[in-house]
C-alpha cells in the first residue's frame, strides 16, 4: 500500500515574516516585465544614476582583473581603500579618521544592516525621520528593534528637525537615523540643526547613524552638512555611511562603506565575517581610483541633474493636483497627488501608481514605501527627453480623472 505524504507548511522565523521586500525593487521587477513585453514605460522609478562608470575607474577595476587582485581580502576591505575613504574625509573636513576607523562592505546597505545587527537589541527604539529610506524600519525590525517615525513637514522642504525627533523619544530610544541629502524626498538637514541633534543624542548616550550617500548632489545655494564634522569630538556617537553607488554612478559594483569608532567596527566587522566576508576586490580597486582620482564625471552628472530638477518641478506643479516641494539634494522628486485619492478607484499612492503604470505607461514608486502615502517618487535619473515624456503623459492621465 502507498501513502501520500503529509503536506507540510514550511515554518519561517519572526524576522522574515516582518521584512518586507523592498517596494523600489518590486517597482522595478514589474516595470522590466512590461518593457520586456515590448511596452514603451517611461521609467521613473529607479534609484540610479543613468550614467556610465567613470572610465578611469572601470579601468581600474579591469586592471584589477588583470593582475590577478582576485583573491580573499581582510573582511573590512583592504587597507589601501580604507585609507583612502579616511583620506577624503580628512582632507575635506579636517578629521583625524584611519583606517581602523573604516569598514568597507557590499553596498552601504550592507554596513546599514551590520550597524543595526550590532548596536540594536529586542525591546531598542530607533527614531527615524519620515518619510524615509524604505530598508531602515525592517534593518531595525529585523535587528529586534522597533523603528519610531519622526514626521517632517513638506511646507520645510521634508528637513528633519530636533523638535520632532524629541517629541517621539522614549526611556527605550537607542538612536537615530538621518538620511541627508534625502531619498525619497530630496531633503537637506541643516547644519545648525544637525548640531542641536548630535549634542542631544551626546547628551542621551545614544548612537547616530548618518547616511549621506547622495552628498555630492545638492542643488540651489543649499550646502550638505556632514554629521562627519563632530566625528573628532564625538567618535563614540557618530557613526557615518556612505556609498560609490550614486556618487560615482557604480551601483552595480556594490561598494559602500562605513565611518565609526574602531569598536563599533570591530562589531560590525565580525558580523560581516560570517556573513559576505570581504566586499569584492575588483570593486576595491575601482574605488580606490575613484577616491583618488579626478571628480569631472561627478561634475557632468551633478549639472545634467541641475539642468532636469530645474524643468521637472515647475512641469509637475502645472499639473493640476499635483503639489510639488522643491527638493534640495538627490535626484527624486517627491509631489503630493492626494488630490486624486477618491476618483476613479485610485485610494493610495500604491493604487495611483499602478493608474499611472497601467494607463499611462509611466513607472513612479507610491509613498506608501516611504510610510509617506499621499506622494510619489519619481527619479529624474534618466534623460531629459524621457522627462519630458513622463511629464506629458501623467499630465494627459490625470486630466482624465
Amino acid at each position: 500500500m502507498t501513502t501520500t505524504p503529509l503536506s507540510r507548511a514550511i515554518r519561517f522565523t519572526r524576522r522574515v515574516k516582518e521584512i518586507q521586500v523592498s517596494p523600489t525593487l518590486a517597482v522595478l521587477n514589474k516595470t522590466n516585465e512590461l518593457i520586456a513585453q515590448g511596452l514603451d514605460i517611461v521609467d521613473f522609478g529607479p534609484g540610479e544614476p543613468d550614467f556610465p562608470t567613470p572610465p578611469s575607474v572601470a579601468a581600474a577595476g579591469k586592471d584589477a582583473i588583470d593582475r590577478g587582485f582576485t583573491k580573499y581580502t581582510s573582511a573590512l576591505g583592504t587597507r589601501a581603500l580604507r585609507e583612502a575613504i579616511a583620506n577624503r574625509y580628512n582632507r575635506r573636513y579636517g578629521t583625524a579618521i584611519r583606517a581602523e576607523h573604516v569598514i568597507a562592505g557590499t553596498g552601504g546597505k550592507q554596513e546599514l544592516f551590520n550597524l543595526a545587527l550590532a548596536l540594536v537589541e529586542e525591546g531598542d527604539e530607533v527614531i527615524i525621520p519620515r518619510p524615509y529610506w524604505v530598508s531602515f524600519p525592517d534593518q531595525i525590525q529585523f535587528a529586534g528593534g522597533t523603528p519610531v517615525f519622526a514626521d517632517t513637514e513638506a511646507a520645510n522642504r521634508f528637513r528633519p528637525v530636533l523638535a520632532s525627533i524629541e517629541a517621539v523619544a522614549t526611556e527605550k530610544t537607542r538612536g537615530v537615523i538621518i538620511n541627508s541629502p534625502c531619498n525619497p524626498t530630496g531633503a537637506v538637514i541643516e547644519e545648525s540643526e544637525l548640531r542641536k541633534i548630535v549634542e542631544w543624542c551626546v547628551s542621551r548616550g545614544l548612537f547616530l547613524v548618518f547616511d549621506e550617500t547622495y552628498e555630492f548632489f545638492v542643488y540651489g545655494g543649499v550646502k550638505h552638512a556632514s554629521a562627519i564634522r563632530w566625528f573628532n569630538e564625538y567618535p563614540e556617537t557618530i557613526i557615518v555611511v556612505n556609498s560609490m553607488s550614486k556618487t560615482f554612478a557604480m551601483t552595480g559594483w556594490r561598494l559602500g562603506y562605513a565611518v565609526a569608532h574602531p569598536d563599533v567596527i570591530d562589531a560590525a566587522g565580525k558580523i560581516q565575517s560570517h556573513s559576505t566576508s570581504n566586499p569584492s576586490t575588483i570593486a576595491q580597486a575601482a574605488a580606490v581610483d575613484a577616491l583618488n582620482g579626478s571628480e569631472d564625471e561627478v561634475k557632468r552628472m551633478y549639472d545634467a541633474y541641475c539642468e532636469r530638477r530645474a524643468y521637472l518641478v515647475p512641469a509637475l506643479n502645472a499639473i493640476e493636483g499635483i503639489r510639488c516641494a522643491e527638493p534640495d539634494g538627490a535626484f527624486y522628486v517627491f509631489p503630493d497627488v492626494s488630490a486624486f485619492f477618491g476618483r476613479s478607484g485610485i485610494r493610495d499612492s500604491q493604487s495611483f501608481a499602478n493608474f499611472l503604470l497601467d494607463g499611462a505607461r509611466v513607472a513612479v514608486v507610491p509613498g506608501l514605501a516611504f510610510g509617506a502615502d499621499g506622494f510619489i517618487r519619481i527619479s529624474y535619473a534618466t534623460s531629459m527627453e524621457r522627462i519630458r515624456e513622463g511629464g506629458e503623459r501623467i499630465a494627459q492621465a490625470v486630466a482624465n480623472l
